[in-house]
Parts: C-alpha cells; structure tokens; sequence
C-alpha cells in the first residue's frame, strides 16, 4: 500500500548538498560559496562524495564569526582551493543526475548561495528548483504533526512548513542527530562534508517518520 513512498524505493538518486559561505547574505554582492560539498547516493548506497573548496575573484572575506564557526583553515583553503568553474562542471552534472536534492535548511539558504554561485558564472540555475527536499522542513513538519497530503508537490510542501511560525522547535541538524541517538562526528560539524554525512543519517530517520 505504501510502496509509492520514497522510504521503499531503493532506484532513486539522491543529493546531498551542502554550502559553507562568506557570510549569512542571501545576495550574491554580498556573499558566495567557499566551499560546497556534495555526496551522489543511489538509494542507501553512497556512491561518491565531492568536496570542493572554492576561490573566487573577489574582495568579499569570510567574517570573523564565520571562521569561528567552520574552524576556517586558510592554509588547507589555500592548498584546496579550485576555481568556480571548475566545482560548476561536476556540480551541474551530479544535480541533473540526481532524482533529488536533499539539504537542511537548503530551501532557507543554500538554494540561495547555488543560485548566485551560477549566476556568477553567466549559467542557468532554473533546473534543479524542482526536485529539492528539505529535511529542515520535514523535521518541523514532525514535530507539528503535519503529514504531507498525497500527490503534494515536494518543493511546495517546503515552503509551505518553513513558512509556518512556530517556536521553540529543536531542528537543527546537530540537535537532530543527537535527538535521534545518531552516532557522528559532532565536534567537526559546520564543515560542509562532514554536515551532509549527518545529514544522511537524519534523512535515513526522518523519512521513516513522516510520509513521503
């Protein structure tokens, strides 16, 4: 009866999404990705993981707090870092490749850096709107006790919980994860791959809890 539910269905292609950035702007004057992680599974399997960090052409810094917060490395960056175009060719490809896009709060914020990462590059950022699961949204939905009406559209479904003013709600992925009794690497979140490895394990709870 339920087999229509993503839960079951070991043939579709996720991704996992993740972008660490200068600052918490949600315009790309003010703000771009310095690094964005992402992980191709194909059901429960993990296929590849990509981690790339990202040096743009520009004055923007990353902010005190922002390197506090990631435990920003400069000389690892330094070392790492690969131009745009060149993270944009294996990004573009793994999200056409993908059945979904999966990231917490990545309606709230990351959609946001990915469009001003393409439109930095002169590229089409329109198709991959489409396909985004937000696990932010899905975990507030829980715990609201809203079930997703049948044949909803995912994306909308999205927008419709984050926009939703509710308090006190405990969803922040490490929150979750601890929540949830998930086993992880807590002390080194806030680095992109290491969040969306998390992520994941959140994802492989969350949709055993709420129908989708």
């Amino acid at each position: 009866m339920d087999e229509h539910l993503l839960r079951y269905d070991k043939s579709k292609k996720y991704l996992f999404l993740d972008c660490e950035t200068y600052n918490l702007c949600l315009n790309k004057c003010n703000n771009l990705p310095w690094q964005i992680a992402f992980i191709e599974t194909n059901g429960e399997n993990i296929v590849k993981k990509h981690n790339y960090y990202i040096k743009w052409d520009t004055d923007l810094e990353i902010s005190k707090r922002a390197r506090e917060i990631t435990k920003f490395d400069q000389f690892k960056f330094d070392k790492l870092a690969v131009a745009p175009e060149i993270a944009e060719v294996e990004l573009t490809k793994a999200i056409k490749n993908a059945d979904y896009i999966v990231g917490h709060n990545i309606v709230g914020f990351d959609i946001y850096i990915l469009r001003s990462f393409y439109q930095s590059l002169n590229k089409d950022w329109n198709f991959f709107s489409d396909k985004i699961i937000d696990t932010l949204a899905l975990a507030r939905a829980i715990k609201l006790n809203i079930s997703i009406p049948e044949n909803t559209d995912i994306s909308l479904f999205n927008y419709k919980i984050l926009n939703k003013k509710s308090k006190n709600l405990k969803t922040r992925l490490e929150l979750l994860g601890k929540e949830y009794g998930i086993d992880h690497d807590y002390d080194n979140l806030h680095d992109a791959l290491c969040d969306l490895e998390l992520n994941i394990k959140v994802w492989d709870k969350i949709k055993w809890m709420i129908n989708i």
